[in-house]
């Protein structure tokens, strides 16, 4: 018998308590089955450490964000907001030099963090309907702090979709532009991801993430639709199998930002779609199927 797929978990950071609390520092934890999102809300001089972190993270700084120092071993870089920074392992500390957010994506690898997560009953039996973590080549120069301000690979008067694909040895993300108009209801995009998980992450607007989950022979097993709108900033992990589109409700401007752990082989086998491709290498085996299935956008499909 198939087994039903597992309830997507939400966390609404002003509506819930932080896992994490400092003078100048409130941390969320969500976990997925690959990954931890340590969303915070920093004052200035905040120091989010991480000891000896055992593989890469990934740093977001929003539009409106705080300038951060970010130290990884001998290296420093000053981080802006609208950025995104990729920290090798090791020792690492970010110190906020203003008030704002910051958002860091773990692996699974940092057990004391997805040992916090608000989630973390939802995941005891360790997820076996998704692809195992597992590490691609070692980035071109080495493992290095590597940083990318956001605003150069935006077109102010493109596409109302704009992604802008990262990847790291253990992740990918998808900062799409912020949107300024909202998603026409007749051109949306219900798809399900076969064996891995999407996290949305939202700082700006309000978001409808449409969810419908796979019947099974059990109907106790059986769960409605879900079409809840979530302010922001929050985050949804979206299980493996169930049929999501996500659109934005309400006025101004929006933002999503889809993480995957590992990384995605279908965008990663697409040349010049992954857009710091050059420093990381694909393995030499790997499965170009794409693992998507439903009706898929023009950029969603595989090369």
């Amino acid at each position: 018998m198939t087994k039903a797929a597992r309830a997507a978990s939400v966390t609404i950071y002003d509506e819930t308590k932080p896992q994490i609390r400092t003078g100048k520092e409130q941390t969320w934890l969500t976990r997925g089955a690959n990954f931890v999102i340590a969303f915070s809300r920093v004052e200035k001089g905040a120091a989010l450490e991480r000891e000896n972190n055992a593989d890469e993270y990934m740093v977001i700084i929003p539009p409106g964000g705080p300038k951060a120092t970010i130290t990884a071993g001998k290296e420093t870089i000053e981080a802006g907001p609208d950025s995104l920074t990729i920290v090798p392992p090791g020792p690492s500390r970010i110190v906020a030099n203003g008030k704002g957010m910051i958002a860091r994506i773990i692996s699974k690898l940092a057990t004391d963090l997805m040992d916090k997560a608000v989630n973390r009953k939802a995941y005891a039996d360790g997820a076996p309907e998704c692809a195992p973590l597992a590490n691609w080549p070692d980035p071109v120069g080495g493992f290095k702090l590597r940083h990318y301000p956001l605003a150069k690979y935006a077109k102010p008067d493109g596409e109302r979709i704009q992604p802008r694909l990262f990847r790291s040895t253990n992740m990918m993300v998808n900062l799409f532009v912020y949107y300024k108009t909202r998603r026409d209801t007749k051109a949306l995009s219900p798809h399900w991801h076969e064996d891995f998980e999407q996290a949305s992450l939202c700082f700006a607007g309000n978001w409808i993430h449409h969810l419908r989950w796979p019947w099974t022979a059990d109907l106790a097993e059986w769960k409605p639709d879900n079409h809840d709108t979530l302010t922001t900033p929050s985050v949804i992990i979206i299980p493996a199998n169930v049929v999501h589109t996500s659109r934005d409700a309400g006025r101004g401007q929006s933002s999503l930002y889809d993480i995957f752990c590992p990384p995605r082989a279908d965008f990663s086998a697409k040349p010049g779609f992954v857009l710091n491709e050059k420093e990381y290498p694909l393995p030499a085996e790997m499965q170009k199927d794409t693992v998507t299935k439903g009706t898929l956008l023009s950029w969603q499909k595989s090369a």
